[in-house]
């Protein structure tokens, strides 16, 4: 099984030091019929809109895929 993980820089900004920081961290897990699964980071006001932004990601990769799962990062 393969894995692909895109880490995220915002942890690492001056705006996040300073909580300056809006919106919420989502962790998207893509899943496809092959097998792999890739995971991003997803910066979003809610879940519904982090789950969105996960199928545009999940239909971008031109692969079939069997389910997306979404997770909030606290």
């Amino acid at each position: 099984m393969t894995s692909n993980v895109q880490t995220s820089i915002i942890s690492h900004t001056r705006l996040f030091r300073n909580h300056y920081y809006l919106g919420n961290l989502y962790q998207a897990v893509i899943n496809t019929e092959d097998g792999e699964s890739y995971e991003y980071e997803v910066e979003a006001a809610s879940f519904h809109d982090a789950t969105e932004q996960a199928e545009e990601y999940a239909y971008s990769l031109g692969v079939d895929i069997t389910y997306v799962e979404v997770y909030h990062m606290c």
